[in-house]
């Protein structure tokens, strides 16, 4: 694990409900090399355990997760940075031993989403926005989108989302079946912790079973990105003027 400022923050709740934090305000939650990283470690440590029954993943009221750095990207484009390790981190997450909820107060957008489809359960806010962005920057979507969103949504409502790259207020995918609930922003918190804690009620044993067997399909899904998605991606990244069109995007 590198050494930098902490961009996680972990907290142990009541009734083995162990909150995992994105706080890394200075990069707008953004998927750095740092939370990256950090990201692996703390997953690691809290996987060996046994006291967790369900890890509740947040972030900030404005952003839950971003997607990848400007720098990251470029560093995809040009090589330099593995989108496989991106892959791992979001087979990672679908491997956690017990139930993932992620708590989506803010946006979440390209990777971040991805982040959001690798939790078993989810809370989005009515007013915040969540897209899928690759290909207005010129490239495919990483992470695992381009099998994990067809699998939560169907393939048409992927395919608008992946397509357009529009950016949907979570009220807009309310009936699109992306998210067990949709709620206020200020009551997403709430929402989440009390599925976390109808959850925790349950022996540990069973939870385990039930998520490796749901998370299966997803998990073999996954499989399939691993062999497709970098080589789309550096398909799209050979392309006379990737590099000048990302840098124009980005952040548009």
């Amino acid at each position: 694990m590198t050494h930098h400022d902490p961009v996680l923050a972990v907290t142990r709740l009541d009734s083995g409900i162990v909150q995992l934090a994105i706080c890394d305000p200075t990069r707008e939650n953004r998927l750095s090399y740092e939370l990256v990283d950090q990201l692996f470690a703390a997953l690691d440590e809290l996987a060996g355990d046994e006291s967790v029954k369900v890890l509740l993943v947040t972030g900030t009221p404005e952003i839950w997760c971003a997607g990848g750095t400007l720098q990251m990207l470029r560093e995809m484009a040009s090589g330099v940075y593995d989108e496989r390790r991106l892959l791992a981190l979001a087979d990672r997450l679908l491997g956690f031993p017990v139930p993932v909820i992620g708590a989506l107060e803010g946006h979440a957008v390209g990777g971040g989403l991805a982040l959001a489809l690798c939790c078993d359960l989810t809370v989005a806010a009515a007013n915040r926005r969540y897209a899928v962005n690759s290909a207005s920057m010129g490239f495919t979507p990483a992470m695992g989108l381009s099998v994990l969103l067809p699998a939560a949504v169907g393939h048409h409502v992927a395919a608008e989302m992946i397509f357009t790259g529009k950016y949907y207020k979570g009220r807009e995918l309310a009936d699109r079946r992306l998210f067990n609930a949709v709620v206020p922003g200020d009551e997403v918190l709430a929402h989440a912790t009390d599925l976390a804690e109808q959850i925790a009620e349950k022996p540990r044993y069973v939870l385990e079973l039930l998520k490796e067997t749901l998370a299966l399909p997803k998990r073999h899904a996954l499989q399939e990105a691993i062999a497709r998605e970098p080589l789309m991606n550096r398909i799209c990244f050979t392309q006379p003027g990737s590099a000048a069109l990302l840098d124009q995007t980005y952040l548009s």
